[in-house]
């Protein structure tokens, strides 16, 4: 199959295309990547850091000086990502403009999937696979759809957390569910932990749809119950603030350099000092 893969241009976004990449070498894969920053982004102190720590550090620091140096570690860049996969990797800002989609109806792609990638599909992109589009919500739908899910549905005090493989209509996040596999809450943990699990646990949902696809059966949907949807925003200071007051992190410091640390090349070893 012939599939365009959206995703985001942060540390996430890389996480998901190491993990996915592997096990999709049948298919024909093209890359689009999102730059979209959120003007609140810069206005509240959570959030800079956050942007700071999915973004700024690693796809403007780290990034380009492993590929300048020609060095990775267990995980690739997402320039080494291209090379390595042979795939081409785009960054985007528009994705319904006339120049992309008539280059997407050149390319005919047979199916489009979005995990994590911020840009909004309307109907002259989405009537273009024929297999239609699919989204990796890391959130249980309809209970929590929008931005910072993961966040929400801990302070809301679940005991489980989803993330919801879903059909992309015009409706953002209210199409038809594919799957919702879940994983317990970890409330002690931060956040962006929880974040990395849960779209690495959905991105197995999405190889089961593979499967299903390439053997020509049309997947089983489960329509929402749209009057329980609810849709979250980014968070304001006052919801940081009370994240902090239930004791949850937003990101644990060692946890994420942990997480950096898989893009690094592994220290060689001094040799030992010859014993006189």
């Amino acid at each position: 199959m012939k599939i365009l893969f959206c995703t985001k241009n942060d540390i996430f976004g890389a996480l998901i295309l190491n993990w996915i990449l592997p096990h999709m070498p049948a298919h024909e894969i093209k890359i689009f990547l999102s730059n979209k920053t959120r003007a609140v982004e810069t206005e509240v102190a959570e959030l800079q850091l956050e942007k700071f720590l999915e973004r700024d550090l690693p796809i403007e620091q780290i990034f380009p000086w492993l590929d300048a140096q020609g060095v990775q570690g267990e995980c690739l860049t997402m320039q080494a990502l291209a090379r390595h996969y042979d795939v081409p990797i785009q960054i985007v800002e528009q994705i319904n403009d006339p120049a992309t989609e008539t280059m997407l109806r050149a390319w005919q792609p047979d199916l489009i999937v979005s995990a994590r990638f911020s840009l909004i599909f309307k109907a002259n992109i989405l009537g273009i696979p024929r297999l239609g589009a699919f989204n990796l919500h890391p959130g249980a739908l309809p209970h929590f759809a929008g931005l910072f899910s993961p966040m929400r549905a801990l302070m809301a005090g679940s005991t489980r957390l989803g993330c919801t493989l879903h059909q992309i209509v015009p409706a953002i996040d209210a199409g038809p569910v594919y799957a919702i596999p879940t994983m317990p809450a970890a409330p002690e943990k931060s956040v962006f932990w929880h974040i990395e699990k849960l779209y690495l646990l959905g991105l197995t949902s999405l190889l089961t749809l593979l499967r299903e696809l390439e053997q020509g059966h049309a997947p089983v949907l489960q329509t929402q119950n749209l009057s329980q949807f609810q849709y979250f925003s980014l968070p304001s200071q006052a919801e940081f603030t009370q994240l902090q007051k239930q004791g949850i992190a937003l990101v644990c410091l060692t946890t994420y350099l942990a997480m950096l640390v898989r893009f690094l090349p592994k220290p060689t070893k001094s040799p030992s000092l010859a014993k006189k």
